[in-house]
C-alpha cells in the first residue's frame, strides 16, 4: 500500500467520473492497486460522455449531430467504460452511470436543481466507501470543476458516521501542480501496472481518433492526487485573496488573454451552508468602466442586488454586500467566459465564516433532509486551577453534550469545584481524579480512553482548564471537522507576537523543525485546543503514550504521519496575568519536547494487514 494512504483505505473505493475515460486516465493505477488489495470498487460517471462531437463527426464521417446521433454515442461510450474497467480488472457492474448533461454540469450546479446533489449523497451514503476518489476544483474542465463542487455538497450533507473515510482529488486538465507542492502526493506505478493502464486507455477508441498521443501520456510512472482536505492556494487564478470590511466582500479579479476565450466574462458565486440554504450569484462584468453591477439570482436570472465595481473588464474589484449572503463558512468562485471550451480557472474556495444567526433574504433550496448534529464530547484536564476551571467546565458544558473533567492531583480545591460541577450536572459532567499529579498527557488519554469505552460521542474536543481558551470557539472547531471529514482540527493562536515568550519561542522552533519534516504542518504545534475524530481518538489511544506536554505534539506526529486530513481555525487566545496558571516548565518540558521530536517513530498498529506492505 502506498505510504501516504491511511491503513484500511482500500476496503471499499468509489471513483468519481465526469465522464467516460477520466476513471482511467486518473486512477487506472490505483484502481488496480485496489483489486490487488481485495478492494471492492464503485465507479460511478456522471454522464455517458453523449456531447463528442468533433471525434464523432471525424469516425461517423458526419457533420450534423442530432439527438438519436447522441444517444448512439453515449452508448458506445458506456461500453468502452466497461470495457476498460474489465481490462483493469474490475466487473463490468462495478460501473453505475447517472446520465446527467455531458458539458452541462455547471449550467446542472448552478440551476438549483438538489436531484443532482442528493443522488450522489445517498450513493456515497450506501456505498459506505473507505477511499473517495474525485475530480479536483481546480479543474479547468467546467465538468470536472463542477462535479467536484457537487460531490463537495454532498459529502457535507453526510452524517458524521458516514464520513469516515479518506478523499483524494485528481486532476487532467490543467493547471497541472509542481513536484514540489504539498497539497498532492504521487502514486507510483510498476511497469506491469502501466501496462495495463495502457491496455485500458486503449479501449477507448472514440477518443483516441483525435487524442491519442495525449491519452496514453497518462499512462506514466506516476499517478497524482491532491489529499489536502482544505482550500489550495494558486497564485495563477483569475480570482484573487477576498477580504470582508464593511459589511462588504471585496473580491479583485485579474483575467489574462487567451485566445480561444472570448465574449463576456461572468463571476460565479457558489455555497451551501448546514441549515439548508444554498446561494447561486453570477455577476456579469461590463465591457465599460460603470460604478455599479447587477447581482442575479443565477437559479432563475432575477436582479437580487448591486454591487460596486472598481476598474474594468480585464482588471478590478467588486464589493459585495454581506446582505446578500446567507450564513455558511465558505463559498466557491470563478471566472467564466462565454465562449471557450476550458476555463479561465477551476473553483476557489475562499472561507468566510459568515455567524450562523444571522437573518439574511436569500434565494435558497431548502433541503429535503436535514442531518443529525453531531455528539460533542468535551474533555478538560485541569491541575490547581481553582480560580478558573468551574468556569471553564460549565460554559463547555453549554457547547458539548459531554464533558470529562480531569483533576489531576490538584491541591488548591480544583477537584472540590469538579466534584461539585460533576454533582449539579445530571451525569453531563463526568470526573476523572488523580490522587498525584500525572501530567497533561495521561490526563488527556484517561479521558480519551473513558470517552471510547463509555460516550457514544462523534468528535472529541480538548480544551485547557487555565482560561486560555473560549470554550465559545467550541462551534467552530466542530464545523470544521464536519465540513471537511478532517481527523484533526487544531485552533491556531492568530496572535503569536501575544504570546508570553516561553511559550512563543518553544512553539516557533517546534514548528520550524516538524516542518522540515512535513511541510504540511500546521504553524501552532502546541495548542491545547482540538477536536478529534472519534476515529483518530481511537488510534490515539492505541499508539500514544501517555506523558506531559509532549504527548500533544506525538498526537500532530501521528496525524501527520498516518496523512490524516488536519484543518487549523484562527482562534482569539486569552493570556491572564502572562499566563502564569500554565504549569508548562521552559527548559525541562521544551527539552523533553525535541527529544521525544528526535526519537519519534511512526507507531505500526499490531496486527494490521497491511504493515508488511507499507512503502
Amino acid at each position: 500500500m502506498r505510504t501516504w494512504m491511511k491503513f484500511g483505505d482500500w476496503r471499499q473505493v468509489m471513483i468519481l467520473a465526469p465522464h467516460p475515460d477520466d476513471e482511467t486516465l486518473a486512477a487506472g493505477g490505483l484502481l488496480q492497486q485496489a483489486t490487488a488489495e481485495g478492494a471492492e470498487v464503485r465507479v460511478i460517471f456522471a454522464t455517458d460522455g453523449d456531447n463528442n462531437p468533433w471525434p464523432q463527426r471525424v469516425i461517423e464521417r458526419r457533420w450534423r449531430i442530432g439527438a438519436e446521433d447522441r444517444a448512439r454515442w453515449g452508448a458506445r461510450r458506456r461500453d468502452e467504460a466497461v470495457s476498460a474497467l474489465t481490462a483493469l480488472g474490475i466487473p463490468a457492474a462495478s460501473a453505475i452511470f447517472l446520465h446527467y448533461p455531458d458539458q452541462g454540469l455547471t449550467s446542472l450546479l448552478l440551476s438549483g436543481d438538489e436531484k443532482p446533489v442528493i443522488a450522489l449523497t445517498e450513493a456515497i451514503a450506501a456505498w459506505r466507501p473507505t477511499l473517495l476518489v474525485m475530480p479536483s476544483e481546480l479543474d479547468l474542465h467546467p465538468d470536472h470543476s463542477a462535479l467536484a463542487l457537487m460531490v463537495r455538497f454532498a459529502l457535507a450533507r453526510l452524517d458524521p458516521d458516514q464520513r469516515r473515510f479518506t478523499t483524494i482529488r485528481y486532476l487532467i486538465h490543467g493547471p497541472h501542480p509542481p513536484p514540489a507542492n504539498r497539497d498532492w502526493r504521487a502514486f507510483p506505478l510498476s511497469v506491469s501496472e502501466q501496462t495495463r493502464k495502457r491496455e485500458a486507455i486503449l479501449r477507448y477508441a472514440s477518443q483516441l481518433v483525435l487524442s491519442r498521443r495525449r491519452f496514453l501520456a497518462f499512462a506514466g510512472d506516476r499517478e497524482r492526487f491532491m489529499i489536502s482536505a482544505g482550500p489550495v492556494e494558486r497564485d495563477d487564478h483569475p480570482v484573487r485573496p477576498v477580504m470582508m470590511e464593511d459589511e462588504t466582500l471585496r473580491f479583485q479579479w485579474a483575467m489574462r488573454k487567451r485566445p480561444i476565450a472570448l465574449g463576456r466574462a461572468t463571476l460565479y458565486i457558489a455555497g451551501e451552508n448546514l441549515s439548508g440554504g444554498a446561494l447561486r450569484l453570477s455577476i456579469a462584468l461590463p465591457r465599460r468602466p460603470v460604478e455599479t453591477v447587477d447581482v442575479h439570482d443565477a437559479v432563475d436570472g432575477k436582479v437580487i442586488g448591486r454591487a460596486r465595481l472598481y476598474g474594468h473588464r480585464r482588471r478590478g474589484e467588486i464589493r459585495l454586500p454581506l446582505s446578500m449572503l446567507p450564513p455558511m463558512e465558505k463559498i466557491f468562485v470563478k471566472l467564466e467566459r462565454r465562449f471557450g471550451f476550458f476555463d479561465e480557472a477551476g473553483w476557489r474556495e475562499i472561507p468566510i465564516g459568515l455567524p450562523y444567526d444571522r437573518k439574511i433574504p436569500v434565494s435558497a433550496v431548502d433541503r429535503k433532509a436535514v442531518r443529525k448534529e453531531p455528539v460533542v464530547c468535551c474533555v478538560v484536564p485541569c491541575y490547581n486551577l481553582a480560580a478558573f476551571c468551574g468556569d471553564i467546565v460549565r460554559e463547555a458544558a453549554a457547547h458539548a453534550d459531554y464533558v470529562i473533567a480531569v483533576d489531576d492531583g490538584s491541591t488548591d480545591g480544583t477537584g472540590e469545584i469538579l466534584r461539585t460541577i460533576a454533582a449539579e450536572s445530571g451525569g453531563r459532567v463526568h470526573r476523572i481524579s488523580f490522587s498525584t499529579n500525572r501530567g497533561k498527557g495521561v490526563a488527556l488519554l484517561e479521558a480519551f480512553q473513558y470517552a471510547i469505552e463509555k460516550r457514544p460521542f462523534d468528535v472529541l474536543i480538548t480544551i485547557d482548564g487555565d482560561g486560555q481558551h473560549r470554550p465559545a470557539d467550541i462551534p467552530r472547531l466542530v464545523r470544521a471537522w464536519r465540513e471537511e471529514g478532517a481527523a484533526l482540527v487544531i485552533g491556531e493562536r492568530v496572535r503569536f507576537g501575544m504570546m508570553p515568550l516561553r511559550s512563543r519561542v518553544g512553539n516557533t522552533v517546534t514548528s520550524a523543525l516538524l516542518r522540515k519534516i512535513h511541510p504540511e504542518c500546521p504553524r501552532d504545534t502546541q495548542s491545547g485546543f482540538r477536536a478529534l475524530d472519534r476515529g483518530f481518538v481511537s488510534d490515539v489511544v492505541r499508539l500514544v503514550q501517555g506523558r506531559r506536554y509532549e504527548t500533544e505534539l506525538q498526537v500532530l506526529l501521528l496525524a501527520l504521519g498516518y496523512h490524516r486530513p488536519i484543518r487549523t481555525v484562527p482562534i482569539q487566545t486569552l493570556y491572564l496575568n502572562g499566563n502564569r496558571s500554565s504549569h508548562f516548565r521552559p527548559i525541562r518540558d521544551s527539552l523533553r519536547i525535541y527529544w521525544m521530536l528526535l526519537t519519534w517513530r511512526l507507531p505500526v498498529p499490531d496486527g494490521d494487514p497491511c504493515s508488511d506492505k507499507a512503502g
